[in-house]
């Protein structure tokens, strides 16, 4: 048990020392002067008292998987098991990596009753999790001191990879809408797989309008062609030191391990497969392409602990070994990022190594740091040269972009936020297309 002052208790204090002071110039002020303190350290003894004991009992609530920068909801139930109402405010113990919101929460709770108290924790870092005590304080009888309780609630949590934004693009699937960000999130197939009619929707090809049952149903009425499926799309992860940056708390493998997860389900609930291949000098994780849900469960275990090292990568090695493994075309989706011009020469020769067999698609994370200073406004002489490295960097960076495409590579340039939309964007257009 602990007990804190309050307010009220430091301000009778403060009158009591008052009087002490003015008692040294008044005499007979000295009767009254211990008077005081001695009802003032009676009142304080009593109320310390009075709360002795707990009076709470608490459980929680959460979810045993939590995604990386989503908030997730944690639920607080305080039972009063005193016979008067208790008022007073609650805090959870911190979960390391993560960002809290709504706490710490005030209560008032009735003699018998419950109280539920909600707040949110958003996650920055992937992995093993654990839960501590929750707080509990709340005001005495008397409202001179706090009572507080410590009250050990040890839980342990999972943080994985986003793991509701699949959840979201299900619903909205279901329901035969589409979503904002990634269009539609049908896959169309080309011109030969017959697959059905369906009523015209905005932007779909004329030439894919059926001017007969059109006219039979009075109403423009498409036809729809069926992607080709049990197709491979291989998510190859660059964890060496380029990735160790952030963006609004979150790093780059988080945001391209969201998006290869996303993309990933909207693959294998199309008839593809999709495998992993995480990477820095040497090829650490893989995983062979999947289908199904049992496929989309392997790949979510399989990138729950991957963090991003201080080893340089090797993208020569990585892409040979991805040869070798797979035979068959495969779409090849690499996230990574540049540092400097060996590496980014490294890459574009790996990834044009890879062509004709397969089909590569590198994705880039821009650096808004670097594009801000390039705008920034020129206040010192320093600036200048902040501004021309800024802006060399980003025309070193264009150029590989460019290489990359003429050779044939496509390339998602995206900033993180958006990457994962885009990603899911880009792999219904490859599908669409037929590029696989």
């Amino acid at each position: 048990m602990k007990v804190v002052p309050q307010k009220r208790l430091a301000g009778l204090a403060f009158v009591a020392a008052a009087v002490a002071t003015v008692s040294g110039y008044l005499p007979s002020l000295t009767g009254p002067m211990w008077g005081l303190d001695a009802l003032l350290l009676l009142a304080a003894g009593a109320d310390v008292a009075l709360a002795l004991g707990s009076r709470v009992r608490v459980e929680r609530e959460a979810a045993e998987i939590l995604s990386v920068g989503r908030p997730n909801l944690v639920t607080l139930t305080l039972r009063n098991t005193s016979t008067r109402t208790l008022s007073g405010t609650v805090m959870d113990d911190p979960l390391a990596d993560a960002v809290t919101a709504g706490l710490p929460a005030t209560f008032t709770v009735g003699p018998g009753e419950s109280a539920v108290v909600r707040y949110e924790v958003t996650p920055t870092r992937r992995g093993p999790r654990d839960f501590g005590a929750v707080t509990v304080r709340y005001t005495s009888v008397l409202g001179l001191v706090w009572r507080q309780e410590v009250i050990p609630l040890p839980a342990k949590a999972a943080v994985y990879p986003d793991v509701h934004a699949a959840r979201e693009l299900e619903m909205l699937r279901r329901k035969g809408r589409d979503d904002v960000s990634t269009g539609s999130l049908r896959v169309r197939g080309g011109d030969t797989e017959f697959e059905r009619l369906r009523p015209y929707i905005q932007g779909d090809e004329m030439r894919h309008v059926d001017w007969r049952a059109s006219a039979r149903r009075d109403d423009l009425v498409v036809r729809q062609f069926q992607a080709e499926s049990n197709q491979n799309v291989i998510f190859a992860i660059d964890i060496g030191r380029g990735m160790r940056g952030e963006s609004a708390g979150i790093t780059s493998v988080d945001r391209a391990l969201n998006a290869a997860l996303l993309t990933a389900d909207v693959a294998l609930r199309g008839g593809d497969k999709a495998g992993l291949l995480a990477f820095d000098d040497l090829p650490r994780t893989f995983m062979k392409p999947a289908g199904g849900r049992s496929g989309g469960r392997k790949l979510t275990r399989a990138v729950f602990d991957l963090e991003a090292g201080l080893t340089a990568t090797d993208y020569r090695t990585a892409m040979t070994f991805l040869r070798a493994r797979m035979r068959a075309r495969s779409l090849l989706v690499v996230f990574t990022n540049l540092l400097e011009p060996r590496s980014a020469k490294e890459l574009a020769s790996s990834l044009k190594g890879l062509l004709p067999q397969h089909l590569p698609l590198c994705v880039l994370m821009r650096d808004d740091d670097i594009e801000s200073l390039a705008v920034e406004p020129i206040r010192s002489e320093k600036d200048t040269f902040v501004r021309a490295a800024a802006a060399e960097a980003l025309t070193f960076r264009e150029g590989i972009l460019r290489d990359l495409r003429h050779a044939g590579v496509l390339v998602l340039d995206a900033r993180p936020e958006d990457v994962t939309p885009s990603l899911v964007k880009r792999y219904l257009e490859v599908k669409a297309r037929r590029l696989l």
